[in-house]
């Protein structure tokens, strides 16, 4: 007894791997002891070892099924587990004991419940101790589940009981920078820390909603604060890079990498995060020898097959990229392996794997646009016929002659001024499509500029129009999955294309449909060779066989084209002294 009382000191004070040895040494000689099975199983559970602590919290928890302590620890193990049918059960008949088996009790039910029954649970289940921190929790059960509407109702709910609650105050920020309101995220957050929220998820979300408005200076320091704060959250690097990148502090993007790992933070993330660094940059060796140099890395992760195989890619040895990837499960790296097999001439991998893809919404634009490279490659070109009727599927929109009262150049001409100046970056995205000019970042839409709210509501109307006229063809095939009619602008962005600009080639793979603006084109174009018209049909790699574009539309001032966002679209270079200025957008169901 002694000799456990001695491993649970340990345990508490934080000697993981001594009290770890401890226990398995007990353990050997009784493992019928109850006690010993729940310490031992709740930290296996603490050190992120869920499927070697069931065993062990399963006999506890069946040997003293009313001990809350073991019932709570048993819940959270099958709960890290995604076994919420078997925590709601064993929460269920104690799920008003206490705050924390409540808690665990709704999350089961999170799990099980739809939106309406988790809502009744909770109402069912709070008291007037409880209410703040308990909606505080559902709340944030909702937000999990993407449903932001009722996530943001039950945070204001406690912003209203308690102004100067930090938690609601954070929680609600991040919803409201996922609804595309920026403005009001930056606002909590700024409340939440002058109400004494001081952490690095603070600073972090900060840095977003700086960011999503164009302050990159405030952005920076967000950012360097969270890092100071948790050096180990590699997010707030990555978005750290991307805006040193920016700005022109190319050797400062890719240091405050090398600084973290040489002082030890040597994580798998970290150091493909470095290695992703070095490749968007061009530094294919530093990346390989990144790779090479550090035998603790999870050569199994989907993180570091998609770093290695992009490796690969880089040195245009497709053939070992689609190699490493072609027989994985996992749809992100299945994805991947079949841009490579295009490149190496193999279109029947990717008519073979994609189409299951095509069900999955985190996956469906890409295996739709891999389908169509595949359809010209064999040759059956099928596509046409079907999901890519350009001349039905790519519509266009003229602005009104008359927009907020104002004759529509006058319009254009304050919106063109406007616009203008939010592109304040010196150079694009790395690694974005953007060549010879400049993105905006955040949703350009959320902006409450009047001039750009007049335009939304154009845009809106515009897209009701394109939807009902689609849904009108014959015979629609099933990859076109249109928006509802309750659709939501998932995105919006202003890109500035200078001489010799262009827009490469690509997908937009979160919305269902996209859609580009035209606020300025350069004067004179040569339609001949169609300078800087919008096309459509050609993938953004390298083939053995050339493929051209398949469709063309003809850029115009005040034009609004909407098309399925698996298209492949890009905008074909030009030669001239002035600038070619466009907002594009993406659209999905609410």
């Amino acid at each position: 007894m002694r000799k456990l009382e001695s491993i649970m000191s340990l345990h508490q004070k934080g000697h993981l791997k001594e009290a770890e040895a401890g226990y398995k040494s007990l353990f050997d000689k009784n493992a019928s002891d109850i006690n010993l099975n729940y310490l031992y199983g709740k930290l296996l559970l603490d050190t992120n070892r869920a499927e070697n602590a069931l065993s062990l919290l399963t006999y506890a928890y069946e040997k003293t099924q009313s001990n809350i302590t073991v019932l709570c620890e048993y819940a959270k193990c099958l709960l890290v587990l995604n076994r919420y049918e078997d925590a709601y059960r064993c929460l269920a008949p104690f799920n008003n004991n206490s705050f924390e088996t409540t808690k665990l009790f709704l999350r089961a039910a999170s799990g099980v419940c739809n939106d309406i029954e988790l809502e009744s649970w909770y109402q069912k289940l709070k008291t007037s101790q409880n209410n703040i921190a308990l909606t505080n929790h559902v709340a944030g059960l909702f937000d999990s589940r993407g449903v932001l509407t009722k996530a943001a109702e039950l945070y204001k709910t406690v912003v209203k009981e308690d102004q100067n609650n930090t938690t609601a105050l954070h929680n609600l920020a991040t919803v409201f920078r996922r609804l595309e309101d920026s403005e009001k995220a930056l606002n909590l957050l700024q409340r939440a820390k002058l109400n004494g929220l001081n952490n690095f998820q603070l600073y972090h979300n900060l840095g977003n909603a700086y960011s999503d408005l164009n302050k990159l200076e405030s952005a920076i320091e967000s950012y360097e604060r969270a890092i100071q704060l948790n050096p180990y959250y590699v997010d707030s690097y990555k978005n750290l890079a991307s805006i040193y990148a920016e700005v022109g502090l190319i050797n400062k993007s890719l240091a405050i990498f090398e600084s973290a790992i040489q002082s030890g933070n040597t994580s798998n993330e970290m150091l493909i995060a470095l290695a992703e660094q070095y490749l968007r940059m061009g530094n294919v060796e530093l990346a390989e020898t990144l790779l090479n140099s550090h035998p603790n890395l999870d050569r199994s992760s989907t993180a570091y097959l998609q770093c290695k195989a992009r490796l690969y890619h880089a040195g245009e040895n497709y053939q070992e990229a689609f190699k490493l990837l072609k027989d994985k499960t996992d749809s992100a790296l299945m994805l991947d392996a079949a841009q490579y097999a295009l490149q190496v001439d193999k279109p029947d991998y990717v008519l073979n794997a994609m189409p299951p893809l095509t069900k999955s919404s985190d996956s469906s634009v890409m295996a739709k646009a891999y389908l169509t490279v595949a359809e010209r490659l064999s040759k059956r070109n099928l596509h046409r016929e079907s999901y890519c009727r350009y001349s039905e599927l790519v519509r266009t929109f003229q602005l009104p002659d008359v927009v907020g009262g104002k004759p529509a150049s006058h319009f254009i001409a304050l919106l063109k001024d406007h616009v203008s100046q939010l592109h304040n970056a010196k150079s694009a995205p790395l690694q974005q499509t953007v060549n010879g000019g400049t993105q905006t970042r955040g949703n350009i839409l959320s902006s409450k500029n009047e001039h750009l709210a007049e335009l939304r509501l154009f845009f809106e109307n515009s897209v009701r129009e394109y939807i009902s006229e689609v849904e009108a063809i014959e015979d629609l095939h099933e990859f076109v999955v249109l928006p509802n009619k309750d659709f939501t602008i998932v995105g919006a962005w202003s890109v500035f294309l200078s001489d010799k600009g262009y827009h490469t080639n690509h997908v937009h793979p979160e919305g269902r449909l996209s859609a580009v603006f035209y606020i300025e084109i350069p004067s004179e174009l040569s339609h001949e060779e169609h300078e800087g018209y919008l096309s459509f049909g050609t993938p953004n790699f390298k083939l053995k066989t050339d493929l051209t574009h398949e469709f063309t539309v003809r850029p115009e001032v005040g034009k609004l084209v909407i098309f399925p966002s698996y298209f492949w679209h890009g905008t074909i270079p030009f030669k001239s002294d002035e600038k070619r200025l466009t907002i594009a957008f993406d659209i999905s169901s609410s």
